[in-house]
């Protein structure tokens, strides 16, 4: 097997579906699908029609498994070490792979031995498939992840197996929400070596209901800001400038005409093609509502608990 891809689930069969079709046919790969759910109603009968639906073969098998966990993490980390191919991801049930994306993930690790992560490009999309915003991965500095955010979406992200047995690198389970980018700012600190991959390899669905727009998300993120040193967060400005400019060069603010395909809940079987003429990188709709929020928790600090709770209605 060349790859591992976990993906946690629960109660989302439905987005799972269209998941599992986005890994069962990636081509010139070896790989295996770990379902790692934690006790969904159904999820027996949903197994039986996937192995009818997507069957094993040659090169790809997919292990379906419900069992208590202790969230989104320990998930992650239960199907990785059930699997045992070098290159690793996880995939959210929201979440898809482009055609072709791991063989060009693939190539880039046997061309590049000594890289120990990738990021591709991510494709934000509504529910219907109708793209949002293309985002390409960035260069990542330490004091901007970590005073900031984590600009790179981790469901483009592909790790060498040899992480996890060598640097014990797996997830931080204790933190429900953002151990992924605690687990960035770790590889970061051990000085690992991380590429990119300037094409689009996975579509991210906003469903209006991310976990990272959650309450714990947001004090979670909170909590890791106000861990940085003092001198990172004075300097918070130059930060995000940098991170502006390394974005600039890339040329990642430019629109671009892109062809994708997504399977839908109306495509059924097989993938539906869109193309967007001027896609932008920028995604608004999020912006407004991360405002919204910040905005709400703003209230709360500065005003007297009774008129805030009228304010915030």
């Amino acid at each position: 097997m060349d790859f591992t891809i976990v993906t946690p689930s629960f109660r989302q069969l439905n987005w799972l579906e269209l998941c599992i079709a986005s890994v069962a046919d990636q081509k010139d790969v070896r790989l295996e699908h770990i379902v790692q759910d934690a006790g969904t109603t159904g999820f027996d009968d949903f197994r039986k029609k996937m192995s009818k639906k997507w069957p094993d073969r040659n090169g790809y098998r997919r292990i379906m498994i419900s069992e208590p966990d202790q969230g989104m993490y320990d998930a992650v980390n239960r199907g990785l070490k059930k699997g045992s191919a070098p290159l690793c991801a996880y995939l959210n049930c929201d979440e898809q792979y482009l055609p072709g994306a791991l063989a060009r993930i693939l190539n880039l690790f046997q061309a590049q031995p000594s890289q120990e992560i990738f990021f591709g490009g991510v494709l934000i999309v509504g529910q219907e498939g109708r793209l949002i915003s293309a985002r390409k991965p960035v260069r990542l500095l330490l004091p901007h992840v970590t005073t900031c955010h984590l600009p790179n979406f981790t469901c483009a992200m592909f790790f060498r197996r040899r992480l996890l047995e060598a640097r014990g690198a797996w997830f931080d389970s204790r933190w429900r929400d953002c151990a992924d980018a605690l687990w960035i700012m770790d590889r970061l600190k051990d000085s690992t070596k991380i590429g990119r991959c300037m094409e689009f390899t996975t579509a991210f669905t906003d469903t209006g209901s991310n976990m990272n727009l959650s309450p714990n998300a947001i004090r979670e993120a909170g909590e890791i800001r106000e861990s940085a040193p003092l001198i990172w967060r004075w300097f918070k400005l130059v930060w995000v400038l940098l991170h502006w400019a390394g974005k600039w060069l890339d040329g990642a603010y430019r629109k671009q005409a892109i062809h994708y395909s997504l399977y839908t809940f109306k495509s059924g079987h097989h993938r539906e093609d869109f193309f967007k003429r001027n896609a932008s990188p920028l995604w608004a709709e999020r912006w407004f509502v991360r405002d919204r929020i910040h905005w709400e928790k703003m209230k709360r600090r500065l005003l007297p608990p009774s008129r805030a709770k009228h304010q915030i209605k």
